[in-house]
């Protein structure tokens, strides 16, 4: 929008300070042109002023429509700069408004520019440094300025001011409501110098006057608002108190809703520990700005006699750190580090105030202001007053649910204890639930148990067997500790049922210096000592003896133990009393129980290698007669086989000479040609069948060595070769047995009967393996089952055999069990062979050897036995 208007003002040309007056102001002529009602050249002065004023009226209503329309003070302020801006053609319009409570400070709240000018929203001027500002908040009229530079009494930092914005000429006025100055309009001319018209004059006049009623408008609406916010606020807060006991959901509700009411930059609260140090609780910032969440623990300008003042009810307001004199330079430097220009400090207090006495100072309630100075309004300081107040009724009364809380909790402890004691028989469990749970209700550094060691016979000695601590740094776990201070007087005491609750360690007066400069070296400061008292578990006429200690320490301060602490830890220490000795009980049962278990497993393991043996000697004893008996058929066929031989080539010679035609008739029917050249042929397959029989039967007789039971130079690879003969039926035409035999193995002394066993076993599991994994047809793509049997010499001492197959493997979940007593993945009535326990004893125990699961990137399975070569009862 843009007005315009005529100006006939006679003074133009006198008011000129130079020679190119259109260049010095806007031009009446060319207003003319842009408004076509202008009367004629010929009208007399009369009626052309007339019309003015009736245009001037209508111009000063519309303005004034337009800044009825809102209630919003921004909105208000910014519309009447744009629109006197845009009427009069000048370079900026700007409203200063009075800040409320201070009569000398203004600050920018509203700005329209027209061009590449600076701005100056948000700029606070002291009227103290600035004439201009003083003769316009005295004069109840307009006041034009041509050439502000000239303008006489301007201080520094105002002309520093009008620099920067580039001001040259200024037309100004305040607005007032009731007489009472609550702003400034300022038109601003940054191109050039302007002599500023009557009728300009009249139009800011006329605004400014609407303007000041409009401004009181708006702050009591703006007013009213806050209020109604605040209101809103308090109750948000108030029934946060009612609906939770949650503090710190309480202080974070209240952080931050005061910053968005406030428009601050960081809201904090800030509880006092020791020595009115402390730190950030909880906080609500903007993004702008750094967090100091869990700081400001380092503030060491704060001390006691500020602590006195907040207690009170003193309420601090710093508009400024630069220049508030009563800020000392420490506290000054603390805030710079926060980037803190401006602050509000209201304090926390609880407890009621009686006669004489003053209330407990919790903390403060402490709005920061980071981007600028800023003055806090009384309404502002009021409102965190209250604030502060609801807030120290929620940490009381969470203060109070805390201390109900907590004897709840000491119920609820003495209730898991004696149910821990009744459900389990874990001693350590039952330990380390009572000293976790007595930390966590007293709120110490550190909680423990300490046993003596000898302590049915009197010894002082001990060791912490279980703690809990709040630091690591204070951990001594299993420390042992010798306690040279700790003797039979004070063992009888505690005996007896004695508690030790020691404050201050430093000064305590029963304390003797031993004692003191041990429990300097573990850091306690206070000390709170409870007996546990047993009775011996294997005689029921033994007397009790002190078991060990239930204490509890505070190490980085001293404390007061109070009555119902001490007494928390001797229930506690009766119901451990209890579990020690029902664990004691249990764990000698159980002692009993595993004790019997070993013999039965021995016995039962006994009991299954003689009846094994004795199988196994059957089929030897049986294996030995059968070889016997084939023996001696195939020794006297072998035997026979020679003299076959002579007699048979002595018939063939004769009859190969006779040349009757007898006989040559008898050799065409005896196909004489071919006896001759086939019978070698027969006798030679004879023979090696014979030789065959041999062989096996020889196996046989290895086999039959199961019953030997003394120590004798073996070789291995022979009773490899008796177990693979004893297995040949077993064998699949697709099998295929890869041997690589070590040519340097020397004879092993070991007992050849219990070798053989292990080998046989081994072979006849591959054998198993091999079959099942052929059965499930997953081989993989292979083609045929493969058995490798590998020997090697380890060193002199050592030789090692393997015994490997490509079969589907042991899976992982076993792999630790294969060699328990009685494991088997067979089904009953399936598989002759030893177990693999009884073949680890036999290879173990019973030669000092290794067997074990090699476990490689190979197939299947490779079972290996490491035997050492010589024994020295075979030597």
């Amino acid at each position: 929008m843009s007005f315009s208007l005529p100006s006939t003002n006679p003074r133009r040309d006198k008011g000129s300070h130079s020679g190119d007056h259109s260049s010095a102001q806007p031009s009446s002529e060319k207003e003319l042109e842009r408004n076509p009602g202008n009367l004629n050249p010929s009208q007399d002065a009369a009626t052309l002023d007339l019309q003015r004023q009736v245009k001037l009226a209508n111009l000063i209503n519309e303005i004034n429509t337009q800044l009825s329309s809102t209630l919003e003070l921004d909105d208000i302020l910014n519309t009447a700069c744009q629109l006197l801006c845009q009427t009069l053609n000048c370079s900026r319009a700007s409203v200063l408004v009075r800040e409320e409570g201070d009569r000398e400070t203004l600050v920018t709240r509203g700005e329209y520019i027209d061009g590449d000018y600076p701005s100056q929203l948000g700029l606070k001027i002291d009227a103290k440094d600035n004439t201009h500002i003083q003769v316009l908040m005295s004069d109840d009229s307009p006041v034009s300025e041509r050439d502000m530079a000239q303008f006489p009494g301007l201080g520094r930092a105002t002309r520093k001011a009008l620099k920067r914005l580039q001001v040259k000429s200024m037309l100004g006025m305040a607005t007032r409501y009731q007489g009472e100055v609550n702003g400034i309009i300022g038109l601003h001319q940054c191109d050039r110098h302007r002599d500023w018209q009557p009728w300009e004059e009249q139009l800011l006049e006329g605004v400014a006057r609407q303007l000041g009623i409009a401004i009181d408008r708006a702050r009591l609406y703006q007013t009213s608002q806050e209020a109604a916010a605040q209101e809103a606020f308090l109750r948000l807060v108030t029934n946060k108190i009612r609906n939770t006991l949650d503090v710190k959901t309480i202080l974070k509700t209240a952080v931050e809703g005061a910053r968005r009411l406030l428009k601050a930059d960081r809201v904090v609260i800030y509880q006092f520990q020791d020595d009115w140090k402390g730190q950030v609780v909880v906080e609500d910032i903007t993004d702008s700005w750094a967090s100091v969440l869990g700081n400001m623990g380092a503030d060491d300008c704060f001390s006691g006699e500020y602590a006195h003042l907040y207690r009170e009810g003193r309420v601090r307001a710093i508009d400024n750190i630069e220049t508030d004199l009563d800020l000392d330079a420490c506290h000054a430097d603390f805030l710079r580090t926060l980037d803190v220009k401006a602050n509000l400090i209201v304090p926390i207090l609880i407890g009621q105030n009686q006669e004489g006495d003053l209330p407990q100072l919790w903390g403060l309630l402490i709005v920061h202001q980071c981007r600028s100075p800023r003055h806090w309004r009384v309404r502002e300081s009021h409102l965190m007053l209250q604030l502060a107040d609801q807030l120290a009724i929620a940490i009381q009364q969470a203060e109070l649910f805390a201390k109900s809380q907590a004897q709840v909790e000491r119920e609820s402890l003495l209730r898991l204890m004696t149910e821990r004691v009744r459900g389990t028989l874990d001693l350590h469990e039952i330990l380390q639930t009572a000293v976790t749970g007595i930390r966590s209700l007293l709120n110490t550094d550190r909680v423990v148990v300490y046993q003596f060691i000898h302590a049915a016979i009197g010894g002082w000695d001990g060791d912490v067997v279980v703690e809990d601590v709040g630091n690591p740094k204070w951990s001594i776990i299993h420390q042992k500790t010798c306690d040279d201070c700790f003797g039979g007087e004070h063992s009888q005491l505690y005996l007896e049922g004695r508690v030790r609750a020691i404050d201050n360690v430093s000064i305590d007066p029963q304390l003797d210096d031993c004692h003191r400069r041990f429990l300097d070296s573990i850091s306690v400061k206070a000390n709170l000592i409870v007996p546990i008292v047993t009775n011996p578990t294997k005689s029921n006429d033994a007397k009790p003896y002190l078991w060990g200690l239930l204490l509890a320490q505070a190490c980085e301060q001293p404390r007061q133990w109070h009555k119902r602490e001490i007494s928390l830890l001797g229930q506690l220490a009766e119901q451990i009393a209890i579990g020690i000795q029902q664990a004691e009980l249990y764990n000698q049962t159980k002692t009993q129980a595993q004790e019997l278990q070993a013999t039965l497993n021995r016995l039962q393991s006994t009991q299954l290698q003689l009846i094994q043996t004795e199988k196994l000697s059957g089929l030897g004893k049986m294996a030995a007669g059968v070889a016997h008996e084939i023996n001696n058929a195939n020794n006297f066929i072998f035997a026979n086989l020679h003299y076959v031989q002579e007699y048979g080539q002595d018939l063939l010679k004769g009859l190969a000479q006779l040349d009757t035609e007898a006989a040559i008739d008898l050799k065409e029917d005896l196909d004489f040609d071919y006896i001759q050249d086939d019978f070698p042929k027969m006798l030679k397959s004879m023979r090696e069948g014979s030789q065959r029989i041999h062989n096996v039967v020889r196996s046989l007789q290895t086999f039959s060595h199961l019953n030997e039971a003394e120590i004798k130079p073996v070789n291995l690879h022979e009773c490899l070769e008796s177990s693979l003969a004893m297995l040949r039926l077993r064998f699949d035409a697709n099998l295929q047995i890869h041997k690589d035999y070590s040519e340097e193995m020397p004879l092993v002394a070991c007992y050849p009967g219990q070798v053989n066993q292990v080998f046989f076993n081994l072979i006849e599991n591959a054998l198993d393996a091999l079959e099942t994994d052929k059965k499930s047809g997953q081989k993989s793509g292979k083609q045929s089952s493969e058995l490798r049997l590998r020997t090697e010499v380890l060193s002199d001492d050592w030789v090692r055999i393997c015994i490997a197959d490509n079969g589907p493997g042991i899976p992982p979940e076993i792999r630790d069990r294969i060699f328990d007593p009685f494991f088997t993945t067979k089904a009953v009535g399936s598989g002759t062979g030893l177990g693999l326990s009884t073949c680890y004893q036999a290879i173990v125990q019973g030669h000092r050897g290794k067997l074990y699961l090699n476990e490689n990137d190979q197939p299947g399975t490779e079972i290996c036995i490491e035997l050492p070569v010589h024994r020295d009862d075979c030597r």
